[in-house]
């Protein structure tokens, strides 16, 4: 029997918690890790009307791409609002299970869903996650314990660029070093000066990777402290891999009109607003679903023709049309909506004993008349 824990599993294989940005409460938020799991409701987001759908469904689970827990709460009232909607979810043991910004940021994630509806090619983020910044690591080593300090290296993917692997530079010099009262020196004797031969490896590594590569070096590294140093590589360098949003090209250039129509069709939309004055074809497009308004001129600065976001609001339009961008705002939930569907492909490819529900209750909290 699958549990809870074997689903959220399965997403963040997708989208790894660790790309969630810092402000955001991503992974369970209510019930439990264990509880046994055949039916599973997705939705955008958790409200009692889903919370009710769920019921009568019999989930056991709740995906939501919306936090349920956003902001702390001071008292659960169980008379109204969030408080009654936990009181339904605890009695009825279903637990909640919410994927962001993770979702957002993950290569494969929600942008990367979205541009393969629109058919944008070639992307890359737009804005590179944190996660995939890049670090040189140098290792200082006496030369016999190289090999060993290099197998540690490759098996742990540093030194991964691009095709290749175990990408290492290594070059030989003097080190020099008085062990002190209390030490126990693999090379040398206490109160005396030593030179040694030793190597200075290099690497390219990921920042997430560093603490458990580094405790794993030191098991290896003969001496007692270890010598090793960490630069940071330029901010424009990085594995680019996940980010918020993503920009890339159209195989076919299109029209600003017929480009809308595009787009609204793709994402099953009514209307868009736009701001700013249209190019004369659209070729290279930036998206971030949401509320990505930020990125704005990050948009600009990487040559987008169009920036396709949600939220737009009114001075942020005034910075759309004084950077010269074309921004098409296709709305938060215009732009999210179809989370869900790419959340029922993760857990459907997983597993073929659970049953996954697209919610029919979910809709926008703003309505055009």
């Amino acid at each position: 029997m699958l549990a809870n824990h074997d689903i959220f599993s399965a997403i963040e294989q997708t989208a790894p918690r660790y790309l969630a940005e810092d402000w955001d409460n991503t992974g369970l938020q209510i019930g439990s890790y264990s509880n046994t799991v055949n039916r599973v409701l997705l939705t955008l987001d958790v409200t009692e009307a889903v919370v009710d759908e769920a019921i009568d469904k019999k989930a056991d689970l709740i995906v939501s791409h919306h936090p349920f827990l956003f902001k702390g709460l001071k008292s659960i009232n169980i008379d109204s609002g969030k408080g009654k909607v936990i009181q339904k979810l605890i009695d009825h043991r279903i637990s909640v299970y919410s994927a962001h910004t993770n979702l957002d940021a993950a290569g494969g994630g929600l942008n990367h869903y979205i541009a393969d509806l629109l058919e944008i090619k070639s992307i890359k983020p737009l804005v590179p996650s944190d996660a995939d910044r890049l670090y040189k690591l140098v290792i200082y080593s006496p030369v016999d314990a190289t090999d060993a300090i290099l197998k540690v290296l490759g098996e742990n993917r540093a030194g991964s660029l691009g095709n290749y692997s175990h990408c290492t530079f290594r070059v030989t010099g003097k080190g020099t070093f008085k062990p002190l009262t209390g030490s126990a020196p693999y090379i040398g004797t206490q109160d005396q000066i030593q030179t040694v031969s030793e190597d200075r490896i290099e690497a390219i590594i990921g920042i997430r990777s560093a603490d458990d590569l580094i405790t794993k070096i030191k098991a290896v590294h003969p001496y007692e402290q270890m010598a090793y140093d960490l630069f940071p590589m330029d901010q424009s360098v990085s594995r680019r891999q996940n980010g918020l949003g993503i920009i890339g090209e159209l195989e076919e250039a299109m029209m600003p009109d017929a480009f809308i129509t595009h787009i609204k069709n793709k994402l099953e939309l009514a209307a868009v607003r736009t701001t700013g004055n249209p190019p004369k074809q659209i070729k290279r497009v930036a998206l971030c679903t949401g509320s990505g308004s930020d990125f704005i001129t990050t948009a600009k600065v990487q040559k987008a023709d169009c920036f396709i976001t949600g939220d737009l609001k009114y001075h942020e339009a005034q910075t759309a049309e004084e950077s010269h961008i074309w921004v098409i705002d296709a709305g938060h939930y215009g732009t999210e909506k179809k989370a869900v569907f790419l959340l029922k492909a993760i857990i459907d490819n997983a597993f073929d004993d659970v049953e996954t529900m697209i919610s029919t209750k979910m809709r926008s909290f703003i309505e055009t008349h």
